[in-house]
């Protein structure tokens, strides 16, 4: 069975074999870790053919920086790593119209009733609502904790920051994402722990 270890072994061969221009690692690399990045690029854009080509734009850093990677990290720390440093960057020049949580209005969705939320896809889109409602910095510790797994040194080695920094981001993006969540019927538990 292909364990956590076994995978992460591989990928560090794939960056070697990346480093010597071996095209091969690189589409392996590619596959594995295009749709993980493209996921957490267009939360941060909301602009599908732009993350593609930042998607594009990241695997084309692996390309040229792979001989720099030290693996003082996982390979996909420094891989989301990069895929936020290119989407900041990006986002730098796109200027998104964001409004306080507390200063937005209340936006009713007629489309279903919350309260009887029956699949995880209309969960998943209360969520993505929620999440809409955060700062990029808020957001992409969410993001990166409840859809993508990492712990809190891993979220402060993507971004370069102390973990700190992450908890105090993580406590902020909660207390605000709480009560818009239980004004639309979604407690935590429903949330996966979210707020």
């Amino acid at each position: 069975m292909d364990t956590a270890n076994d995978r992460a072994a591989e990928e560090q061969q794939w960056i070697a074999r990346i480093a010597e221009q071996d095209r091969t690692a690189l589409k392996l690399l590619y596959d594995r870790y295009a749709p993980r990045v493209f996921r957490f690029v267009i939360r941060m854009m909301k602009d599908e053919a732009r993350a593609q080509e930042l998607v594009n734009d990241v695997m084309m850093e692996i390309w040229k920086s792979a001989a720099k990677f030290e693996g003082r990290s996982a390979v996909s720390t420094w891989i989301l790593g990069i895929a936020r440093f290119r989407t900041l960057n990006a986002v730098r020049g796109y200027k998104p119209d964001l409004v306080g949580l507390d200063e937005s209005p209340e936006q009713e969705d007629h489309s279903s009733d919350v309260s009887q939320v029956k699949s995880m896809e209309q969960l998943r889109v209360l969520l993505r609502q929620a999440l809409d409602r955060l700062s990029v910095e808020h957001r992409e510790v969410v993001e990166l904790t409840f859809f993508h797994g990492y712990s809190y040194p891993e979220i402060a080695a993507i971004l370069d920051c102390p973990e700190n920094t992450v908890k105090t981001r993580m406590f902020h993006a909660r207390n605000k994402l709480r009560p818009w969540l239980e004004r639309q019927g979604v407690s935590a538990t429903d949330a996966g722990g979210v707020p």
